[in-house]
């Protein structure tokens, strides 16, 4: 957030997004392997340009932009899991409007959240938000189901298998938590007085 990439990257161009570029391979690496690793990074970019598949990155390994800071942590998984600052980025961009992801809201239109009297985030929300980050950080020009690079059904499926299973319901009551305090701490008191 707020840093300039270079080279840029062209909002309405993705061929060159994905694996092909630094930023975002980093932030797609999965979690566990080190997209510093030069063998690591090899083996994805032949995958990725469809010759010999050394390694082959599914849509179940969980990619490091998931977690806080970008950074994995092997002993505490759920510390950092879905915690991330452009996670909580494109929530606001997606449900608050554009502008809320600054500090403070100034947008002239209501966002959706408004719209909607969307107040809290919910597990679906969080779902849907880690599967358009993922497609935006791909490659990929449309958004498929059926698509084996980025295999978003498969992957929202399983954020969404995560946030509802029954043994992780203290983990996911402390994210919800976290999650409302960044995304709706200022914006609920939006809310509230344009409802009033």
């Amino acid at each position: 957030k707020g840093q300039t990439l270079n080279p840029h990257i062209l909002c309405n161009v993705k061929s060159g997004r994905g694996f092909n570029y630094e930023h975002t391979g980093t932030l797609l690496c999965p979690a566990g392997l080190d997209w510093a690793n030069s063998e690591y990074v090899s083996g994805i970019f032949h995958l990725v340009s469809g010759s010999d598949m050394l390694i082959q990155v599914s849509g179940d390994q969980w990619p490091v932009f998931l977690y806080a800071n970008y950074t994995y942590d092997a002993e505490d998984p759920w510390n950092v899991l879905l915690r991330s600052g452009l996670l909580i980025s494109a929530f606001k961009h997606i449900f608050t409007s554009p502008s809320s992801v600054d500090q403070e809201p100034k947008a002239t239109q209501s966002g959706n959240a408004c719209i909607y009297g969307m107040c809290s985030v919910i597990k679906a929300s969080i779902a849907y938000v880690t599967t358009q980050a993922q497609f935006a950080l791909f490659s990929v020009q449309i958004f498929s189901c059926t698509d084996l690079i980025t295999n978003s059904e498969h992957f929202d499926s399983l954020v969404l298998e995560l946030l509802n299973n029954a043994k992780e319901k203290d983990e996911v009551d402390q994210l919800l938590i976290w999650w409302n305090h960044w995304v709706f701490n200022l914006f609920c008191c939006v809310v509230s007085d344009h409802y009033s």
